[in-house]
């Protein structure tokens, strides 16, 4: 069915509902009795309901309400059942619920809800859901993580439809992990009408499936991808995730606004994605009016740790700051040598690290002495996320993980946006800052997330700056 025909159905709908709550009805019983499985039934739906399962709670509001006679819940459970409805995208179902509601029971303290489930129908973007493609894995080695994320995307829809506003339908197809299945997957949920995309996961696929996006003109967000060549040269394609680059000058624009720093000094070990965050950061610095003395580009991993031999103890004295962005699966041993080799100089410059030096252990106090700040790409607060977690434990069984708050921190930001005037991409370039559970977006009129988290080691202990 097309959208337009859906909106025309909708409307008359709606119209014909409102039209009908003018005709006389007749009055409700004057007493209700207090049935024990009625109560049963409707506490189920409560739960059911906040579990996100809008289906089930739906059938068990309307056994509460028609299975047992008029009860002292019949009232209730029918306005609820019509909430559900509308929380699962069955809006003719909630016309259809809310409408009897308000006929049968004329009396009831639920109309006022009622007619307000018909009115947000109404003007829901004109009665016409707001389609969310969802691209991601099922049945992969990476199915566990496309689980996930899912499950925190539809946690943050549930949220948004409960509230009400434009309702959000979702559309799911399986990427299978692949270019090829990426790209069929967002061409099939395109043609079923979605407005927006959300997956896949990494770059490969990403990749292709922007390709399939771009062309239709319809919103993708790839939430992991980190290869830039996944959104560059395209409007419709945003990457989440900051790339290397981003995560670059996201640190040279912390240390000379910041901490005002202008002295800097840059090393990386060659040919790793170090590298590429290192020529942004000095590209960034230089752009902001630093002056990068020196850009040391080091052999290997073992290089860390002479890095006084290797750039110089009378080099690296003259900068205020040095960025050491190290990766690898042994990252975090390598910001450890090079902190050692810093803590043998005379004056040691500042160091600016990026995210795997979260990892550093026995090296932390150090750390704290030399003042070493670092970028991070996710942080949660202490607390933050325990209302996600318990939501997110009645939903799947299981706790919370990162992919999972990633889901529900992008679904919120991208919802957020739902309404803006002009198209959703011009609105996600200008949104401010979105701060979510353990998650920052702003994509400052570009197409890659730069917004990040920035901590600092202080008595040990890594602790957020900004």
């Amino acid at each position: 069915m097309s959208s337009i025909s859906l909106v025309g159905r909708l409307r008359l709908l709606v119209l014909t509902a409102l039209a009908a709550l003018s005709v006389p009805a007749s009055a409700q019983p004057a007493t209700a009795d207090a049935v024990p499985a009625a109560e049963a039934a409707f506490q189920n739906g409560l739960a059911s309901y906040g579990a996100g399962d809008y289906a089930e709670a739906e059938r068990l509001f309307v056994r509460a309400a028609d299975e047992f006679g008029y009860n002292q819940r019949t009232t209730a459970a029918t306005l609820m059942a019509a909430k559900a409805a509308y929380a699962d995208g069955d809006f003719d179902r909630a016309v259809t619920v809310a409408t009897h509601l308000a006929r049968a029971y004329p009396s009831s303290r639920y109309v006022p809800e009622a007619q307000r489930v018909l009115a947000l129908t109404a003007e829901g973007g004109g009665g016409r859901p707001f389609d969310l493609g969802i691209v991601l894995p099922i049945a992969s080695r990476d199915g566990y993580l496309g689980q996930a994320l899912f499950n925190g995307l539809r946690i943050a829809v549930d949220e948004h439809n409960a509230g009400g506003g434009r309702p959000v339908r979702m559309v799911f197809r399986d990427s299978r992990a692949t270019g090829d299945g990426a790209r069929q997957a967002v061409e099939a949920v395109v043609a079923e009408g979605a407005d927006a995309v959300v997956g896949p996961l990494f770059s490969d696929e990403a990749e292709s499936a922007g390709q399939a996006a771009e062309a239709a003109r319809v919103v993708l967000l790839a939430p992991l991808a980190t290869d830039e060549r996944v959104s560059d040269g395209r409007r419709y394609v945003f990457q989440a995730n900051p790339t290397f680059p981003a995560r670059g000058r996201a640190m040279a624009r912390y240390v000379t606004g910041r901490l005002g720093l202008n002295r800097l000094g840059v090393a990386s070990q060659r040919g790793e994605f170090g590298a590429d965050m290192a020529a942004a950061f000095a590209a960034e610095a230089r752009r902001l009016g630093a002056t990068v003395a020196f850009e040391e580009s080091l052999t290997s991993a073992d290089d860390w740790a002479d890095l006084d031999r290797e750039v110089g103890a009378g080099t690296l004295g003259g900068v205020e700051a040095v960025y050491l962005p190290v990766t690898g699966r042994d990252a975090p041993r390598y910001a450890a040598d090079a902190l050692r080799a810093l803590d043998a100089l005379a004056r040691a410059p500042r160091p600016l690290g990026n995210t795997e030096w979260e990892g550093l252990s026995a090296s932390t106090d150090r750390a704290s002495r030399l003042g070493a700040v670092f970028t991070q790409d996710f942080f949660v607060a202490p607390g933050a996320a325990d209302a996600f977690g318990r939501r997110y434990r009645q939903l799947a069984g299981i706790g919370q993980d990162r992919l999972a708050l990633i889901g529900y921190d992008l679904g919120r930001f991208v919802l957020a946006q739902v309404g803006q005037e002009g198209e959703l991409a011009d609105a996600i370039r200008a949104a401010p800052r979105f701060d979510g559970v353990g998650n920052r977006y702003a994509f400052g009129d570009g197409q890659v997330n730069e917004a990040l988290y920035v901590l600092g080691f202080r008595d040990g202990q890594a602790v957020l700056l900004e």
